[in-house]
């Protein structure tokens, strides 16, 4: 091969390698040459592109007028052209070019390259879509955009947008030439606030925020949420500050206003809460006043009756259930007389040195429980100050409790054990116990556990009673789980007191 073959062959190697496309075309701009490039634009070879009529086919029919037009009027005249227009694909899709031309030397043609410009132009086209749709969020956000300068002498507003007109009220450049500043529109509750952190960040050159309060001109208030950020040249050098300022009145209203619909939820639920707990005191104060009540008087009526012949043994037994009915109800208006008088802070313990143990075996022996179930009462010598009237009532109400919530069968053990400064009693029964969920709510007023499943659960205030007696104390009562099943509700007595314990414990008891 010859020099000027090697060359030649050179120089075709790389106009080939080339992405552009090197073109050579006669006077009425058909391709007499193409080089490869041409199949990687389009995916056709040169024998197509050398065709008659190309361009006339291949040319976007959107512009193949203007465009076969320019370039065969720029060859006819022997002058250069630069033109972007788009070529068609076999498949229909477009191929957006550059094709840049001048006048053959060696003929009356033209020559020169056509570039894809595809990439160029979708960045371009996302860009100007890109820039169209931050205008639009612009003119259309309720915010404001603004510019100011750096620095105390030159400290300024150099620009902010129209928005500022609709949203506040003031014209553009009425806000610009304000000489005292934005600073004195901010309500006067604000601005304290808000002018210290724009100093920290003059200062620092950390970002400001900040939400506030500015008057408008009619005398209206708008809420903003202002944000603005130092904007640097590339040597880090302070150029200006870039702020948004977003008209949040709506939000702020809309938090006000479910805060106002949270109180008022809450105070619909309180006073709900209250009417059922209510209805079903007045259920429970029903039930259990009108059952001892309705023995009473039946067994009255019958001693009463003329026609009843009944033997002096069978007549004790009907005043012994009197009686016993009586106590009831005497207990069951004790406990609600109590508790209302303890919830107003009218009861102070009346403290005696006494013997627990011995109280409580006196209790035991004469409640209607020792009657019907099995007690086992462990009890040696514990004395400490007690009031011992609310201490029977602690556990009068600890052994109905047990009567109440237990089968027939259970058994029951009362225990007093003296030891860590004070007097434990316990009652522990084997029944079915308490689930966890309800060992703090059964001493709450008029929470009677779940008295769907319980016939004649009570009015739920006995054990609030215990735990508000032995409060009085400086005590508490609490209850577990007992070992081999059941429940175990303890009382924890002080031995001793002094004025101060008193008092704290007559406070926790309120």
């Amino acid at each position: 091969m010859t020099r000027a073959k090697r060359e030649l062959a050179r120089a075709r190697s790389l106009i080939d390698d080339l992405e552009a496309v090197v073109w050579e075309a006669d006077r009425s701009a058909r391709f007499t040459f193409v080089s490869d490039a041409a199949r990687r634009l389009l995916g056709v070879g040169a024998n197509a592109w050398v065709a008659d009529a190309f361009l006339d086919e291949r040319v976007h029919p959107d512009e193949r007028r203007a465009t076969l037009g320019a370039i065969r009027s720029a060859i006819a005249e022997r002058r250069p052209f630069d033109l972007e227009f788009r070529l068609l694909r076999d498949d229909d899709s477009a191929v957006s070019v550059r094709a840049i031309g001048r006048p053959s030397s060696a003929g009356a043609g033209g020559r020169g390259i056509i570039v894809d410009v595809s990439r160029h132009k979708l960045e371009e086209e996302r860009r100007n879509e890109i820039e169209l749709r931050f205008q639009r969020l612009i003119e259309h956000l309720p915010a404001i955009v603004y510019t100011e300068s750096v620095g105390e002498e030159g400290a300024g507003v150099t620009y902010v947008s129209p928005q500022i007109r609709s949203i506040l009220g003031v014209e553009p450049e009425d806000w610009i030439g304000d000489t005292e500043g934005w600073l004195s529109r901010v309500h006067p509750d604000d601005r304290a606030r808000v002018e210290a952190a724009d100093a920290r960040s003059e200062e620092t050159g950390e970002p400001f925020a900040a939400e506030y309060r500015m008057k408008t001109p009619d005398g209206g208030l708008v809420w903003f949420h202002d944000e603005s950020a130092l904007v640097r040249d590339d040597d880090g050098r302070p150029l200006f500050w870039q702020g948004v300022m977003l008209d949040v009145t709506e939000q702020r209203r809309a938090v006000e206003l479910e805060d106002e619909l949270v109180t008022e939820r809450a105070e619909a639920d309180a006073l709900r809460e209250l009417d059922d707990v209510k209805n079903t005191f007045l259920r429970a104060v029903s039930h259990d006043l009108r059952t001892p009540l309705a023995a009473i008087v039946g067994l009255a009526v019958t001693l009463a009756r003329d026609d009843v012949q009944m033997s002096q043994e069978e007549a004790r037994d009907f005043a012994r259930r009197i009686a016993s009915n009586a106590r009831k109800l005497d207990r069951i208006v004790s406990d609600l007389l109590d508790l209302d008088r303890i919830g107003r802070g009218d009861v102070q313990p009346n403290l005696v040195e006494t013997d627990v143990a011995a109280l409580v075996e006196r209790i035991v022996a004469e409640s209607d429980l020792a009657q019907q179930r099995r007690v086992a009462i462990e009890a040696s010598s514990a004395i400490a100050e007690i009031d011992a009237p609310k201490v029977e009532r602690i556990v009068e109400n600890l052994l109905a409790n047990t009567a109440r919530h237990t089968p027939p069968a259970t058994r029951v053990w009362v225990r007093v054990t003296a030891g860590d400064g004070g007097v434990e009693i316990t009652v522990e029964d084997d029944g079915p116990g308490i689930v966890p969920a309800l060992r703090e709510a059964v001493f709450e007023p008029f929470n009677r556990g779940d008295a769907t499943l319980e016939r004649g659960a009570g009015v739920g205030i006995g054990l609030a009673l215990v735990q508000r007696f032995a409060q009085l104390h400086g005590g508490r009562a609490w209850v577990e789980d007992r070992t081999g099943g059941g429940a175990s509700f303890r009382v924890w007595l002080p031995a001793h007191h002094d004025s101060a314990s008193v008092g704290a414990a007559n406070a926790a008891a309120i």
